[in-house]
């Protein structure tokens, strides 16, 4: 059957109450009202299988560490399995005493009698006692007057009273009586003031004191209006009843019209005192009130809510365990996604919002004022809830840069600059596109580490910088900087060296010399770590590869797409080189690289057959560079070996500006050591070196250290008797390295082996430290 078109023909709005000086919009709650749990009666009589006996002691234990000091635990009449429940909880002890146990029964005496029976020895109880008083019930289901309605109550209400009386004086309990006035919603309100007070005075031990106070539960059995409609039925009741001082007026809403948390507080404001609910709003049809939402609606207004859920996820865990139902993922406070952002905007402003916050509190921890919550879309702290921040931003195919960054940031501590947060939107975007599903935070953290090539273990790259140093030196008044180190590229390991104006230009130009690939620098950003434990440098390079002939495209010249790269080390200059890196293992993609070497043979050759040279394999890859500048500036083979001698060293009966013109070694007496003294040339300048050491290598090199710089000694090869223009002489090859992990070559080439090595020993020194001109 179809939806009616005019629905008045079959349904009848509710009828309003005449309340013209109704009080409860101008009012303002201030503090929680008393809550009962009613999860192990109505929540559990609404279920399709019941929980076990002990489920539901579980259950109420649970209930207990949330706070509840009032729980609804059964109706024992109504089963021998609610009945032997309520035996259990007072014969095992399980009930604290601060906490009242609260049993249903309806307007019948045998039931009455048989609730009595279930309590005996209980500490503390409060007994529901109910029955309808809506018009349909009263004509329809009863068949009786409104008179004979307000006789059954005032009778049962005396029959516990009696025997209230007698459990009392025999297990010296302490009773409360809550009078539920079944379908109240749909009852006239005066007829309700008129059978409530009967039932008041046939009850008889109403007092002022909040233990003696007759509560009255006022239920919207079934939601049939809109909230405000139900709080002006509860003003009316609490504006009408006389000595309203000795009575607790009690909701019991249920969520027909999905309003039942809105109807609740309005019936607070209206002036209720005490809220009957259920975790999560299980219960009969649509549910009752959800009381995890009620108490933390006033959370987040600042009201202390009376009621713990530190750990949500255990109380999550528990209701779902017992209930055998779900909690929906958008279920307010619990749901899986209520502190979730996808939408890129959204994750844009709660990023900020943290950032804008960690600013404010270090301000007001200083100032000792409280730390206020204030983030955009997160009216509650979910750490207030024993949640994490890990799942507050989550990436799907709607999401933006900001969420992203925030996960970055997070996780990574690492804080993008804005054109990196472009860059990587991208790249995630692509794979949430591709893939059509949301992308976790490791996910993301693990794209973010592989693209940009920082886990070189994990993920592993093509180009590989190893060890390396960066040199500043000032040549003719002008700041040099120099860079030398080791790259593998494609499993092929060489060396670099380069100079230019700072670590970043000189290591392009090292890389350019030895690949000839064309990169420079266009953007740079140097962040600190986020993280508190760390003194790392985040470097952000932006690099375009160039080339030396562009190509020409509508007259215009091409070139490539810039590539963001990142690094991270406690140096800048290094931690920008890093990021350099990994730009360029970002640009290269499946493109081979090259490792230039120039005419490296017919160099070696004539360095060997001219000037007597065996070069060692150590030394070859720096000829490798030489040769690659070289063949650059047009240079001849002649040239580059000619070079190579010019720099690396130093031949009997040359003239050069670093020279060892003459030493000499004696042995000290009263220790096992030398004295060395030596006359050297450095720029042209003689100098004297003194001295005292274990050999002449290491005499020279501490006397040389006030000279050219601490230098430290790295690897010595002596080639014996090669063959020169003057005959059989020595080859001595030494490799030093500075402080500053600078490597440097010297070659020495003399009659005797010790001066060769001296010799060597001085060219790599001056090398080393930027003191060769």
């Amino acid at each position: 059957m179809p939806m009616l078109t005019d629905p008045s023909a079959k349904y009848d709005p509710y009828t309003p109450i005449d309340l013209p000086n109704r009080q409860w919009p101008k009012k303002r709650v201030d503090r929680h009202p008393i809550w009962l749990s009613t999860d192990l009666r109505d929540g559990n009589q609404a279920l399709a299988r019941p929980m076990t006996t002990e489920q539901k002691r579980m259950f109420f234990r649970h209930l207990v560490s949330c706070n509840f000091k009032e729980i609804e635990v059964a109706y024992p009449s109504s089963s021998e399995t609610e009945f032997e429940f309520v035996r259990s909880l007072i014969d095992g002890g399980d009930i604290p005493e601060d906490v009242w146990i609260q049993v249903m029964t309806p307007a019948r005496a045998e039931l009455i009698h048989r609730t009595f029976e279930a309590i005996a020895g209980a500490r503390k109880v409060i007994i529901s006692l109910f029955n309808a008083t809506a018009p349909c019930f009263r004509e329809v289901v009863f068949g009786k007057s409104k008179e004979e309605i307000i006789e059954l109550a005032t009778t049962h209400t005396r029959l516990v009273r009696s025997l209230v009386d007698e459990h009392r004086e025999k297990y010296g309990a302490k009773f409360r009586l809550v009078y539920g006035v079944e379908a109240f919603s749909q009852t006239e309100p005066e007829y309700v003031v008129e059978i409530c007070t009967a039932v008041k005075n046939a009850w008889g031990l109403a007092g002022k004191a909040m233990e003696d106070r007759i509560m009255y539960n006022l239920p919207s059995t079934v939601e049939i209006a809109p909230p405000n409609h139900y709080a002006d039925q509860i003003e009316y009741f609490c504006t009408h009843m006389e000595n309203r001082d000795e009575i607790i007026v009690s909701l019991h809403t249920h969520n027909d019209r999905g309003t039942a948390v809105a109807a609740t507080e309005l019936g607070v404001l209206a002036g209720a005192d005490r809220v009957e609910g259920c975790l999560f709003g299980n219960g009969e049809r649509s549910g009752n009130v959800d009381l995890v939402t009620l108490a933390l609606n006033l959370y987040t207004q600042g009201i202390p809510c009376g009621l713990n859920f530190s750990n949500i996820q255990e109380t999550i865990d528990i209701v779902t365990q017992c209930t055998s139902l779900p909690i929906h993922p958008r279920h307010p406070y619990a749901g899986e996604l209520v502190f979730t952002a996808f939408s890129g905007s959204h994750q844009d402003a709660i990023k900020k919002g943290f950032e804008a916050q960690a600013v404010r509190h270090a301000k007001a921890a200083a100032q000792g004022l409280p730390l206020k919550w204030q983030i955009p879309y997160l009216p509650l702290d979910p750490a207030d809830l024993g949640r994490t921040y890990e799942a507050v931003i989550r990436v799907n195919s709607q999401s933006g840069k900001g969420g992203i960054a925030y996960i970055i940031r997070k996780h990574l501590h690492i804080d993008l600059p804005r054109p990196v947060q472009q860059e990587f939107y991208r790249v995630v975007q692509r794979q949430v596109d591709r893939t059509a599903r949301e992308m976790t935070a490791d996910e993301i953290k693990a794209t973010f580490v592989s693209y940009y090539h920082l886990d070189e273990e994990k993920f592993p790259a093509r180009v590989v910088l190893s060890k390396f140093a960066v040199v500043q030196t000032v040549r003719d008044g002008h700041s040099v900087t120099t860079f030398q180190g080791r790259m593998t590229a494609d499993g092929q390991s060489f060396t670099l060296r380069g100079e230019g104006s700072g670590p970043l230009a000189a290591f392009l130009a090292a890389v350019e010399s030895r690949t000839r690939l064309r990169f420079a620098a266009v953007e740079t950003h140097e962040r600190a770590s986020l993280d508190p434990t760390s003194d790392a440098i985040m470097s952000f390079v932006l690099l375009v590869e160039t080339h030396p002939a562009p190509a020409i495209v509508n007259g215009e010249s091409q070139t490539q797409v810039p590539t963001w790269g990142v690094g991270t080390d406690a140096d800048k200059a290094r931690s920008l080189i890093r990021a350099a890196v990994s730009a360029m293992n970002k640009r290269l993609g499946n493109r081979p690289v090259t490792v230039v070497t120039g005419g490296t043979k017919e160099v070696l050759r004539i360095l060997n057959d001219d000037y007597g040279l065996p070069v060692p394999r150590g030394m070859q890859d720096m000829l490798a560079e030489l040769c690659t500048a070289g063949d650059i500036e047009g240079l001849s083979p002649e040239q580059i070996a000619a070079r190579f001698v010019s720099q690396f060293c130093h031949l009997p009966g040359d003239s050069q500006s670093v020279a060892l013109s003459s030493f000499s070694i004696a042995k000290v007496p009263s220790c096992a050591q030398l004295r060395f003294q030596a006359i050297i040339t450095l720029h042209g300048i003689e100098k004297q070196v003194e001295a005292m050491g274990a050999d002449a290598v290491s005499c020279l090199l501490a006397g040389l250290g006030r000279l050219v710089g601490t230098v430290s000694l790295r690897d010595v090869q002596i080639v014996p008797h090669i063959r020169t223009a003057k005959g059989l002489r020595h080859a001595a090859f030494v490799q030093l390295e500075s402080d500053l992990q600078e490597a440097a070559y010297g070659i020495g080439v003399d009659d005797d082996m010790t001066t060769a090595m001296l010799q060597a020993t001085l060219v790599a020194a001056t090398n080393c430290n930027g003191h060769r001109p």
